[in-house]
């Protein structure tokens, strides 16, 4: 009897164990996505080999243990989603849960104190960049020496147009004009030529945003039929003389997953979407790395390329070097041009020099013909990134080497 029970006792123990070790063999053959909970997970340590190396290992063990123990990106979605419906709570101080249904992005960075992305673009909280001003001035010079006369449309974000939705430590500040763009604007160190070529249309499009959408409540770019209102006012503000348009866009609405879901694994945000239907439009349409063919292989490296081509609207051409805002607007533009090309400059720091040649000689080739807009958010305006984005395409490379390692 004796020996059935022991083998009855051990089965039992050995059941009990390749239960617990089923997590554990899961995690060798589970496909989870590095880096889904905003921070790099512990990798296995190597093996010792001094005794301070053997005196951390164990620690170092556990850590790895705990971060890849099978079904963990299942049970930190798992978490995530009951903290959200429960208390309203993100799992990541990367997002601010507002009001009336609003969600921020709080900072672009996790390492970044708590809303300072959100701090950068209100009053009486952010500063621009010490340059700010001297750069437009030589941007500005830079381009008219090379025949181009840009404009500048620096694009107010969500915080500042809604204020209220913010939390009340926030809202106040967020609520002023003395935005750092707008202190910036106002700065006598920057060149009345220069000041005349930007436009920061805040007042605008607060009052735009209480009849149209600017922003999605769960989203961070700007999107909804309010952009066609912006996009109009910058040309009458930058070309009034550019023509008649085509025919007011034709417009449809979806519901897609906003563009801040992926910081948040297992809560998924999702908004009505307004955006022009440009096959009923009679726009053709393209999005991706190879709608500029003339970049060659520049056009991959960028990556955040859209190409329209309007035969409805006036035979004039229309370039958009902007930040990630410059895609979701660019559409809209179409009415008023044959063709506009939008191209972002996120990772122009990426391009070779002959890279660079490139993209100079696709977009920037017919002064006459083609009306230059630079786009950027707020705080992308004022804290450089235009600098980083667009001086390699104006400068001398000398002065690019000069002006970078002064940042």
């Amino acid at each position: 009897m004796r020996p059935v029970r022991a083998v009855y006792a051990n089965a039992l123990k050995i059941a009990v164990v390749a239960i617990l070790s089923v997590p554990a063999v899961a995690s060798l053959t589970l496909d989870r996505k590095p880096g889904e909970e905003n921070r790099a997970l512990a990798s296995l340590p190597p093996m010792p080999r001094s005794l301070d190396a053997g005196l951390k290992a164990p620690a170092a063990f556990s850590a790895w243990v705990n971060d890849s123990f099978g079904y963990r990106a299942a049970l930190v979605a798992l978490n995530n989603r009951l903290r959200f419906k429960l208390f309203r709570e993100f799992p990541s101080d990367m997002l601010i849960a507002g009001h009336n249904d609003r969600y921020f992005l709080a900072k672009h960075v996790p390492t970044w104190v708590p809303a300072l992305g959100i701090a950068q673009v209100c009053g009486n909280m952010g500063k621009p960049e010490a340059d700010t001003q001297e750069y437009f001035n030589a941007l500005f010079a830079d381009f008219a020496a090379a025949g181009l006369h840009p404009r500048l449309l620096i694009v107010p974000s969500a915080p500042v147009l809604y204020p209220a939705d913010l939390p009340a430590s926030l809202a106040p500040n967020c609520s002023r004009s003395d935005t750092p763009a707008a202190v910036v604007l106002a700065s006598p160190r920057l060149n009345e030529s220069a000041r005349a070529q930007i436009f920061y249309p805040l007042e605008e499009m607060r009052r735009i945003k209480d009849k149209a959408t600017l922003f999605p409540k769960t989203w961070f770019h700007w999107t909804g039929e309010g952009l066609d209102e912006v996009a109009r006012l910058s040309l009458e503000h930058f070309w009034p003389r550019n023509g008649a348009p085509g025919p007011a866009l034709k417009v449809g609405s979806t519901v897609a997953r906003s563009d801040m879901s992926h910081l948040v694994p297992g809560i998924e945000l999702v908004g009505n979407i307004v955006e022009p239907d440009l096959e009923a439009s009679g726009i053709k349409a393209c999005f991706g790395a190879l709608c500029i063919p003339e970049l060659g292989d520049a056009g991959q490296v960028l990556g955040d390329i859209t190409r329209f081509t309007n035969p409805a609207a006036p035979a004039r051409r229309l370039v958009i070097l902007s930040d990630s805002f410059g895609s979701k607007v660019s559409p809209w533009y179409a009415r008023y041009y044959r063709e506009v090309a939008q191209v972002s400059t996120n990772n122009v720091g990426a391009l070779r020099p002959d890279q660079v040649a490139a993209v100079r000689a696709a977009l920037l080739n017919d002064p006459a013909g083609t009306d230059l807009l630079l786009l950027f958010h707020d705080g992308s305006a004022v804290h450089n990134g235009i600098k980083l984005g667009v001086q390699r395409l104006h400068a001398a490379p000398a002065a690019i080497d000069g002006r970078v390692n002064g940042l």
